[in-house]
């Protein structure tokens, strides 16, 4: 397996699972959060979605400007939102090769040092795990009991 298939399969070992959560949400339960300080459901789904897409971006072109540019006609179904945004982002990441993971890229103005693609890569996943985590609870106490494991084998 080539270094590049071993990141989409690494991410999307995760986003599966990601993906999963937001298919049990609602649009009833878009508005919802489990604290008056916590982020919207809506606002943390596109978030996590959009930031992924982002470093991968970066990465692919080594162009920090394109970090926080979020994705264009983004559907409002969160699962829709979810399914395109997956699609390009492991499009994106098959085009990764050995060399963007090796270029140092000048993110001091965001994270306060240059960093490699590959570092960037791995502050990707752990985002998204994190927020992975919040899912579950925001999607557990909209009432549903049956939920995925925390990563995908297959």
């Amino acid at each position: 397996m080539t270094e590049t298939n071993q990141l989409v399969n690494y991410f999307l070992s995760h986003r599966k699972v990601t993906n999963e959560l937001i298919h049990k949400i609602s649009e009833k339960h878009y508005d919802y959060k489990p604290t008056e300080t916590s982020m919207a459901t809506d606002k943390l789904v596109i978030h996590m979605l959009n930031t992924f897409y982002g470093f991968a971006k970066t990465i692919k072109t080594g162009n920090p400007a394109l970090i926080f540019k979020p994705a264009e006609n983004i559907p409002e179904d969160l699962y829709d939102a979810a399914t395109m945004l997956t699609e390009i982002t492991a499009e994106l990441l098959s085009e990764v090769t050995a060399e963007d993971l090796a270029r140092s890229l000048d993110l001091s103005k965001i994270f306060g040092s240059e960093i490699t693609g590959q570092q960037l890569f791995q502050m990707g996943m752990d985002h998204e795990i994190n927020h992975k985590g919040q899912l579950f609870v925001y999607v557990r106490e909209m009432g549903h009991i049956e939920l995925p494991m925390y990563v995908s084998q297959g």
